[in-house]
């Protein structure tokens, strides 16, 4: 009788977590020996059969829960694994008491070196520093050196030594590794920081994995340890570790070899934040008789996407070959639209969305994916403008993002001198030292004048340059400003500043008055580094000055005024733009839409230079990763993609004329419909 009921569910069991499987995924789920290669296209089910192949190793293979560990890269990642994982195990009606140890790196890093604190220098109590406390750690040590922060930028140190941490180059190495100006500056700068993390028991963000990797490389009797206990290791998007990762994966499988990854070489988009390709391009060369599955029927996509997203990436040549497929039909044709400039694309998108919407579909199924960040404001505009709901994931909105509102308080500050929320936002930025206790001083100055603190500033660098009061302070006023000079004074370099920037920018228009704020306060120097997010921040900056620049030739030196007033409106508009419904479009980089999935996908921007992005086009191995990042924005769509690109657009020079995108002429005329703004 008990045979009989094991029988039966050990078949359902199979049944279960196999069932639903294709010919492929289930080889991939009953590999359980050795090291297995699984390379997962685009909308192939990775973390069904991830998930799924936890329950069969637990169920039919009798191994403990404990003895099983599976990693990815964002911490919404590991929880959703956790709850799939947990509710599989429940449906098969086994205890969920012990769980699989499943966890980003980081986490898990964390795990082993608190479980391990005193083998590498630490107490178990040890904290982890942000990147502020980061940044302020090397602040320190930079001043005690008596080095310019203004010119050597805290920011930038902490770049190299994350990218050496990634890379496990230890402090005594980094000399070895990398050269230049600034990269001696950290070979000096390196080790006294990982001193001084030590002193304070204390780690950063990077050595989560850099000490682990060290402590499982040094001390054998730790690595066979845990070794013995994670004798199941899997690994989701393979693609995007980087060294210290892989050989945190490399070190902790070499004993039993029971390694699973997973991942997808033409998803690699992560090169920019240190990822290595070749991680999962060289696995067979890392492990012997690896078991290679590939996972290449989609479910997500009609035919015609699919056919487009493959036209493109079979372009790259370093990549391994597999060819996604679908069952599906082939669905909706490509819509490719050649606009006029970046606003009749914006238009296009909105006109189509409304489209969509009168045929029922929801806003929620539709996103617009662009290769960067600058490019939403022209589509956020004409939403706003159509009253379109919508919603920035993984970003903020254009006249959210930190620099705009800086530069933006700038301009508020020349226009009203009565405003004081812009000008205290702008008081210490960039960092001029100015803390608290200096910010309310001068608060207080300014209520003791009567005035707000752009007048005192202002008033105080007219008596200062023995100027005539300013015509807009009355005597009364400009009596008490005058009456506490010495104080405000101490505070001269804030005064110079605003006072020339005040007075320096009165009858130039908007354009004119960006770049002398730009000039007077090196707002771009102070966040300037090799960073990408250094380089999103100059573009969203240089799209700000194209907008002022349409203003400055229209309205010429009313164009303030005016372009203040509009941004005034569109906040205002964004503001009612959040109806608590749900119901919005998704707007987002195309590096943010890796993981999603939508029924309706705009890319706009189709073009050379945006994508891809001009800096790829002298670096084979750059253009490629464009290219992946191409075909991971058609494979968010899964019953139809719309591609725009502008004939031309509009920067401070007038309009440059747009090139299209190679990437258009890589996808097949057969399966598209061409539009443009003349037809």
């Amino acid at each position: 009788m008990y045979a009989v009921l094991y029988i039966i569910n050990a078949v359902n069991s199979k049944d279960i977590i196999l069932g639903k499987l294709n010919e492929q995924q289930r080889v991939a789920v009953q590999t359980t020996e050795g090291p297995l290669l699984v390379f997962a296209g685009a909308g192939s089910g990775k973390t069904r059969v991830i998930t799924n192949r936890i329950a069969y190793l637990i169920t039919e293979k009798n191994v403990s829960p404990k003895n099983i560990m599976a990693v990815t890269f964002t911490k919404k990642a590991a929880g959703e694994m956790q709850e799939r994982v947990v509710s599989l195990l429940k449906e098969l009606n086994i205890d969920t008491k012990d769980v699989p140890l499943i966890g980003t790196f980081h986490s898990i890093g964390a795990l082993f070196l608190r479980q391990n604190a005193r083998d590498v220098g630490l107490m178990p109590n040890f904290s982890i520093c942000d990147s502020t406390d980061t940044e302020n750690l090397i602040k320190d040590i930079l001043i005690e050196k008596n080095i310019d922060v203004k010119q050597i930028k805290p920011e930038s140190i902490a770049y190299f030594i994350s990218d050496a941490k990634n890379e496990l180059i230890s402090p005594e190495q980094f000399s070895q590794h990398y050269g230049g100006f600034i990269e001696d500056i950290v070979a000096d700068i390196y080790p006294l920081y990982q001193k001084q993390l030590r002193l304070q028991n204390s780690v950063d963000f990077g050595d989560l994995i850099y000490l682990t990797v060290k402590l499982l490389s040094e001390d054998k009797k730790v690595l066979s340890y845990y070794q013995d206990i994670y004798r199941y290791i899997l690994i989701d998007e393979y693609q995007d570790t980087n060294t210290a990762q892989y050989m945190f994966a490399k070190l902790l499988s070499q004993k039993y070899q029971n390694i699973c990854v997973v991942g997808d070489d033409d998803q690699g988009i992560y090169g920019w934040r240190g990822a290595d390709i070749k991680n999962i391009q060289s696995f067979e060369r890392d492990f012997k008789n690896v078991k290679v599955v590939k996972l290449e029927q989609n479910y997500r996509s009609t035919g015609n996407v699919i056919s487009a997203a493959m036209s493109v990436i079979q372009q790259n040549v370093f990549r391994v070959n597999k060819k996604l497929w679908t069952e599906k039909d082939s669905g909706n044709p490509i819509t490719v639209y050649q606009a006029r400039d970046q606003d009749d694309e914006a238009q296009y998108v909105v006109d189509e969305i409304n489209r969509l919407r009168k045929n029922g579909i929801s806003l929620v199924d539709i996103a617009v994916l662009y290769r960067t960040n600058y490019q939403s404001r022209a589509i956020e505009e004409a939403m706003l403008k159509n009253g379109i709901p919508y919603k920035l994931v993984g970003g903020f909105r254009f006249y959210d993002r930190k620099e705009i509102k800086d530069i933006l308080s700038y301009m508020r500050f020349i226009f009203n001198l009565k405003d004081d929320l812009s000008i205290t936002r702008v008081l210490n930025t960039p960092n001029r030292k100015i803390g608290p206790k200096s910010i309310a001083a001068i608060h207080s100055i300014a209520k003791k004048c009567g005035c707000s603190i752009g007048e005192v500033l202002v008033g105080a660098y007219s008596i200062k340059n023995s100027l005539e009061k300013h015509e807009e302070m009355d005597d009364r006023e400009y009596k008490k400003v005058e009456s506490v000079m010495d104080d405000i004074m101490n505070f001269s370099p804030i005064v110079d500043l605003f006072g020339s920037l005040y007075f320096g920018s009165q009858g130039m228009d908007v354009l004119s008055v960006i770049d002398l704020i730009l000039e007077k306060t090196k707002y771009i120097e102070w966040f300037d580094d090799s960073s990408q997010e250094a380089e999103y921040k100059k573009e969203n900056i240089e799209e700000l000055k194209n907008v002022a620049a349409a203003y400055s030739q229209k309205f010429g030196n009313n164009s303030l005024e005016i372009f203040l007033q509009e941004i005034n409106l569109i906040e205002l508009e964004q503001s009612k733009n959040q109806d608590g419904s749900g119901n919005y479009v998704n707007l987002m980089t195309l590096h943010s839409s890796k993981g999603l999935e939508f029924d309706y996908v705009f890319i706009v921007g189709v073009e050379e230079g945006i994508l891809p992005h001009s800096r790829s086009f002298t670096d084979e191995e750059e253009l490629e990763e464009e290219r992946r990042l191409c075909y991971v924005g058609i494979t968010r769509a899964k019953e139809k993609l719309y591609l725009t690109f502008s004939e031309r657009r509009l920067s401070r020079e007038g309009y440059s004329t747009q090139i299209p995108s190679r990437f258009l002429g890589e996808i097949p005329q057969n399966i598209c419909d061409y539009y443009s703004w003349q037809s």
